[in-house]
């Protein structure tokens, strides 16, 4: 099916980032990260894939390579291979829509969390 409701996909946990698979196929992998207030993502890499992100609601920073990048509704980033991407900072309830292209090899990349 290539169609999904996002909304489904807005779950939200107070103790950890919650993630929820919308897309996955050989080339592509797409999902929800939803943040509440205090929540982060710690800086990491995403092999040779370029990620792309949606801010669907909320509030928050995201860095980039060394820069910080300030996240709101309606903004996009991209994150190209091997540069250091994280979210330090949630300031309010944050949704965001993340394609990382080509799917990376290693497994945990499509595993929901929370």
């Amino acid at each position: 099916m290539n169609y999904r409701n996002t909304e489904s996909s807005m779950v939200f946990n107070e103790n950890q980032f919650t993630k929820r698979i919308v897309f996955e196929d050989d080339e592509v992998l797409s999902f929800v990260l939803n943040f509440k207030p205090g929540q982060t993502l710690p800086v990491h890499q995403h092999e040779n894939s370029a990620v792309t992100i949606f801010v669907i609601q909320g509030k928050g920073e995201a860095q980039v390579g060394e820069e910080m990048q300030k996240l709101q509704k309606g903004s996009a980033l991209l994150a190209k291979g091997k540069e250091p991407f994280g979210i330090p900072k949630v300031e309010e309830d944050l949704s965001l829509f993340v394609t990382i292209t080509p799917k990376p090899n290693n497994t945990k990349y499509s595993q929901e969390i929370g």
